[in-house]
């Protein structure tokens, strides 16, 4: 067996060890850090974590707090998964591109074959801002969650807010900001996120404004 093989069979092993599962034919990047509560990750099989790819999870809230990943899920580099407290469970065949930043606060949950771009922003959590005496930091936050669901599409510097669900299918345009839940197979877009198609129906008009959804600036009036 070449050296190569031993080596990388070994660092396997290693991170096997430190973690709560590392399922078959999975790799992680000896440049990946990985902080926290390191027994509540649990990476399924034939995933990647990319190097300078960062795992959190809160040893404050160990018992509620973990991250999931499910099988042939690939991490890009630089993205960061932070529990804060919460849940985050990333499901099968999923891609988190470059520079992303997921959190969990209320808890997180993506389905399986999701398509999330880079510099994408999720985060289940909001200030509270009633009082105007109190201190944001201070007041009472939002721990709704956000909910994904299977094959969702989301494009570039797309940021998601507490609360959401996004249906089955569905496409997020770039650079949206997407502050309430839309359907299944919805097409959305802009600032704030608005709906301006359906896929499978009025294929001609949605067609055309795809056209404008790897645009970071689209702004739906």
């Amino acid at each position: 067996m070449k050296l190569k093989s031993v080596l990388k069979r070994a660092i396997w092993w290693y991170q096997r060890s430190k973690i709560g599962m590392l399922g078959k034919a999975s790799e992680i990047s000896p440049f990946t850090d990985l902080r926290g509560d390191k027994k509540n990750i649990f990476i399924g099989k034939g995933s990647t974590l990319c190097k300078y790819a960062s795992l959190e999870v809160d040893t404050i809230h160990s018992e509620n707090s973990k991250i999931i990943i499910g099988d042939k899920t690939l991490i890009g580099s630089f993205v960061i998964i932070r529990t804060y407290g919460g849940t985050i469970k990333i499901g099968d065949s999923c891609f988190i591109n470059s520079f992303s930043t997921v959190y969990g606060h209320g808890n997180l949950t993506i389905g399986n074959g999701c398509l999330i771009g880079p510099q994408v922003t999720i985060i289940p959590v909001n200030y509270g801002f009633k009082d105007q005496d109190v201190p944001f930091r201070l007041q009472t936050p939002t721990l709704k969650g956000i909910i994904i669901e299977d094959d969702v599409w989301i494009g570039a510097g797309v940021t998601i807010l507490d609360g959401c669900t996004i249906g089955k299918g569905s496409i997020v345009g770039a650079g949206a900001v997407l502050t309430k839940s839309i359907e299944p197979y919805s097409i959305v877009a802009g600032v704030p996120a608005k709906k301006i198609g359906t896929r499978g129906q009025d294929e001609h008009s949605s067609e055309s404004s795809l056209i404008h959804l790897n645009h970071p600036n689209h702004t739906v009036q």
